[in-house]
C-alpha cells in the first residue's frame, strides 16, 4: 500500500509542468483533536473510546499554469498523530465482562489530491479527487474488570487506503483576510487490522469500507491560519476468522475526529 501511494505521488508530480507551476501554499500546522472510536454488533454498542489526540504536519499545494484563470492544482498533506484515550467497553466473547482501561494511539496520514481550480477575482473554486493512506497502532492497556478479573491488553496494527472526492474554495479580501472551506466524502477501498495473537501468530482482519465525510473551514490572516476540521471513518464487520480454537472478527466500527488546527502559511 505504501509503495502504491509513493508511485501515485511520483506520477502526479511528473505530470505537472514544473516550469509553469507555482507554489500556492506551504503550511506547517499543529492540531488538537477530539477522537472517538466505537464498535457495534447487531446494533448493540460493544465499546467506546474517546479523548484527545495531538498531531503535527504540513500542507502544500502547487498550481499549473500559475497565470491563468483555470489551472490544475496538486495538493498534499502529511501528518503524524498520537495520544492516549479512555476505553469503556467489554472483553471479547464468548464470556464478555465490562472493563475500563486506556488505549494508546500513534500513527501517520498522507493525502494527495488532484483538482481543477477556477479563479475569478478574489475567490476560487476547486473540485478535486484524491487518494489517502492512514496507518496507526491501537494499543489496549492491561486492566482489571469491574468483577476483579485481570484483563490482558494487546495491540492492533491498522492501515487503510481511501478515495477522496470533494471541493474547496477560498475568498480573500483587500485587508489580507482569507476565508476558506472544503468538504467531501471518502471511501476506504482497502483496510487491514493485524493482531499478533499469542501462540498463533499475526492474523489480519479485513473490514469492508463504507462512505464517510470530511470537512474543514477557517480563516487566514496574513500568515496565521486557524481552522476547524472534521473527519469520519466507517467500516463494516470483517469476515469471521479461525484463530486457534476460537473464531474472531473485527466488529462494525466507526471513528469521528474533530480538530482545532493552527498553522503558519508561507
Amino acid at each position: 500500500m505504501k509503495t502504491m501511494f509513493l508511485a501515485v505521488l511520483l506520477s502526479v508530480c511528473c505530470a505537472i509542468p514544473v516550469t509553469a507551476a507555482s507554489l500556492d501554499e506551504l503550511t506547517p500546522f499543529l492540531s488538537a483533536q477530539y477522537f472517538t472510536w466505537e464498535e457495534y454488533s447487531g446494533g448493540r454498542r460493544l465499546l467506546k473510546e474517546s479523548g484527545a489526540l495531538f498531531s503535527g504536519g504540513i500542507i502544500f499545494e502547487v498550481i499549473a499554469p500559475s497565470d491563468t484563470p483555470s489551472a490544475l492544482a496538486f495538493r498534499g498533506k502529511g501528518e503524524v498523530f498520537g495520544g492516549i484515550v479512555d476505553y469503556r467497553g467489554e472483553t471479547q466473547a464468548p464470556n464478555p465482562v465490562p472493563v475500563n482501561t486506556d488505549v494508546s494511539y500513534v500513527g501517520t496520514r498522507q493525502d494527495l489530491d488532484l483538482g481543477y481550480r477556477y479563479t475569478a477575482g478574489t475567490w476560487f473554486l476547486e473540485p478535486f479527487a484524491g487518494l489517502g493512506y492512514r496507518w496507526w497502532l491501537r494499543g489496549l492497556q492491561d486492566s482489571t474488570s469491574e468483577s476483579g478479573q485481570r484483563v490482558s491488553g494487546y495491540t492492533e496494527y491498522w492501515q487503510t487506503g481511501y478515495l477522496r472526492l470533494g471541493a474547496r474554495g477560498r475568498y480573500r479580501d483587500a485587508s489580507g483576510v482569507s476565508l476558506f472551506a472544503e468538504g467531501g466524502a471518502k471511501y476506504p477501498f482497502y483496510t487491514g487490522n493485524s493482531v499478533d495473537f499469542a501462540g498463533t501468530g499475526v492474523t489480519t482482519f479485513r473490514p469492508e469500507g463504507r462512505w464517510s465525510g470530511f470537512a474543514e473551514t477557517g480563516v487566514t490572516y496574513r500568515h496565521l491560519k486557524l481552522a476547524l476540521s472534521y473527519e469520519g471513518f466507517r467500516f463494516a464487520a470483517s469476515p469471521v476468522l479461525q484463530v486457534g480454537t476460537q473464531r474472531y472478527l473485527q466488529p462494525e466500527s466507526s471513528s469521528d475526529i474533530l480538530g482545532l488546527n493552527l498553522g503558519w502559511a508561507f
